[in-house]
């Protein structure tokens, strides 16, 4: 187990396929089980979260059944935009002309609201004092990468309600601050480790390398790379396995070359990762014991 100073929030991330959900959910019964206060999140609209628990989970905080410590969230993209859409709206509504009030309703029903209303409950989960660990199990790299750069674009935003409107409001005031507060947090190794996922071969290892890089440009360093899916040598007794086992060498050395970050090889495991014990043995597997 690792000691106190451990981070306090894991994302994961990657290509999808690759195992994202199930090295998160891992994790969370592995911090779980050692008495760390642990909730795990999705914003992956196409996560099976609940399924590798087997329970129904939802738009709320929820406790994982016959896993101690243990408490889910799956934020449904939907309601969180309304949410966030009402939290907005709410300190204008009667305070500023009608005409103007129905132009920023107009601009909130842009796409980029519902990416600003998934942000901000990142931000709500990057500011939780209850959890002693958080893990969010991120939507596809693509998407992840645009969520993180959201605060980025805050101004832009900020530029049309003010131009809209009365001027900045307290509530904007407030969402800046916040959003700074979640940026400064993700950008500190020392309180977020940020994972990548993937197995080992040419696209993924590509993909991964593009998000390295993007996320550095908004000062979030890579701190974990899990090469998953990999070939216990015990396995590989025929040409066919030799063949595959020869290129995932050639690309898991590929990996010690492009990444910085510690490297942990998770071999293929003969069972599903589902139920608490066998998401536990991977969380050993991934942190040691």
């Amino acid at each position: 187990m690792k000691n106190n100073m451990e981070p306090k929030f894991y994302f994961f991330s990657g290509k999808g396929g690759v195992g994202k959900t199930t090295m998160a959910a891992s994790s969370a019964v592995y911090f779980a089980s050692f008495g760390k206060k642990t909730l795990i999140i999705t914003t992956d609209p196409a996560s099976n979260l609940a399924d590798v628990f087997g329970q129904s989970i939802g738009h709320k905080i929820t406790p994982i059944e016959n896993v101690i410590n243990l408490f889910a969230m799956e934020i449904n993209p939907d309601t969180a935009t309304a949410e966030y859409k009402e939290k907005t709206l709410a300190p204008l509504r009667g305070l500023i002309p009608v005409e103007s009030f129905k132009v920023l309703e107009e601009q909130l029903n842009s796409p980029c609201t519902a990416e600003m209303a998934a942000f901000d409950r990142f931000t709500d989960f990057l500011q939780e004092p209850e959890f002693e660990i958080v893990i969010f199990d991120t939507a596809p790299t693509g998407h992840t990468l645009r969520l993180l750069e959201l605060p980025v674009d805050w101004s832009k935003q900020l530029e049309i309600k003010t131009f809209t409107t009365t001027g900045e409001t307290e509530v904007d005031k407030i969402t800046k601050s916040r959003f700074k507060e979640a940026i400064d947090t993700m950008q500190d190794i020392n309180q977020t480790t940020f994972a990548f996922v993937m197995y080992p071969e040419s696209t993924p290892i590509e993909e991964a390398t593009r998000a390295m890089e993007e996320l550095l440009t908004i000062g979030v360093p890579s701190s974990l790379v899990v090469a998953n899916f990999v070939l216990p040598v015990s396995v590989v007794t025929n040409d066919y396995l030799k063949k595959r086992k020869a290129m995932e060498e050639k690309y898991l050395k590929e990996m010690d070359k492009r990444f910085t970050a510690p490297i942990i090889k998770l071999p293929l495991l003969a069972e599903d990762l589902i139920g608490k014990d066998k998401l536990k043995e991977a969380g050993y597997l991934l942190y040691g014991k």
